[in-house]
């Protein structure tokens, strides 16, 4: 069967317009782009068997990076199609051969949560894993992709691009614009936001000049530029506002309820309370505080 690109939303906790996976048709059979965390993966496969294929018709993944929302399927996807590739950053890479620290972090973070948000995060075989460093040229069956390294929201951040259609997928460092919510905003949790990296990552993306923008939250863009200028303003906004809350010398606690109660404010004044609300609870207000939080107190803090 002739499959065409289609994304696929694969409903995490069953909202839609927040988690896409991308469905690239090749010659040599369908590609993922992310594969959404472990929790959707019933979604996932109901999505494919709707475009007439199964996990076992899978040629290849290419990860954007490794967090549970992006990445969290691939073991169990490999545990059930052994022969799909899976090209990942270098440092992404280790994590997903072994994911023990990866979930026992994860699992301080959401503790009892675990299961219900992210599912199973299952070891991918060696064997299957291309290591990737930025400035590769992929080909995969007939189609190629540009390879970029665009950290700053994490260390193990790849964007792809495909010149034939003019597309970059962006994971992440596009930041997120889902439907109920059309205003483009960062996504800075801990440990690895960098104000400078991330700049200079949106700077490789606009280099590729794309006359469209993929991101995982969510789906397609037509006006990349704009759309990454505003996630620039956002970037300088929110990190200026946590240098601000922090040179007041509250407590941490105290300067992350201050963020997240102007942020809630700010968007409230472009999308209905509904639809806020609903954001919040997908992209943690007070996390992405404490990423730019740990980012300020790395820069000031004197040298070893």
């Amino acid at each position: 069967m002739t499959i065409h690109d289609t994304t696929i939303d694969v409903q995490h906790l069953g909202r839609k317009g927040f988690v896409a996976v991308e469905v690239l048709a090749t010659s040599a059979g369908p590609v993922l782009l992310d594969t959404g965390p472990g929790s959707t993966l019933d979604t996932l496969k109901a999505g494919l068997a709707d475009l007439g294929i199964g996990v076992g018709d899978l040629h290849a993944i290419l990860l954007s990076h490794i967090h549970f929302d992006h990445a969290g399927a691939t073991g169990l996807l490999l545990a059930e199609n052994p022969r799909i590739t899976v090209y990942v950053h270098e440092i992404g890479a280790v994590h997903l051969i072994d994911p023990t620290r990866l979930v026992a972090s994860a699992t301080r973070i959401f503790g009892d949560n675990m299961d219900r948000l992210w599912g199973k995060f299952l070891p991918v075989p060696a064997a299957a894993v291309r290591d990737l460093r930025g400035g590769e040229r992929l080909t995969i069956g007939g189609r190629h992709f540009d390879v970029a390294y665009t950290p700053g929201h994490a260390v193990h951040h790849l964007s792809f691009y495909d010149p034939a259609n003019g597309t970059a997928y962006v994971g992440d460092t596009g930041g997120i614009r889902v439907p109920a919510l059309p205003t483009r905003v960062p996504v800075t949790p801990s440990p690895d936001f960098n104000l400078e990296q991330w700049l200079g990552s949106i700077g490789t993306i606009l280099a590729w000049k794309p006359s469209r923008l993929f991101s995982t939250h969510f789906g397609y863009a037509t006006d990349p530029a704009s759309q990454l200028e505003e996630l620039r303003r956002g970037l300088h906004q929110w990190s200026e506002l946590v240098g601000q809350l922090l040179s007041a010398g509250s407590s941490d606690q105290t300067c992350a309820d201050q963020f997240n109660k102007i942020v809630m404010g700010w968007l409230g004044e472009r999308a209905p309370a509904d639809a806020v609300k609903e954001f919040a609870e997908f992209s943690d207000f007070r996390a992405n505080f404490y990423g730019i939080a740990r980012y300020w107190k790395m820069k000031t803090a004197p040298p070893r």
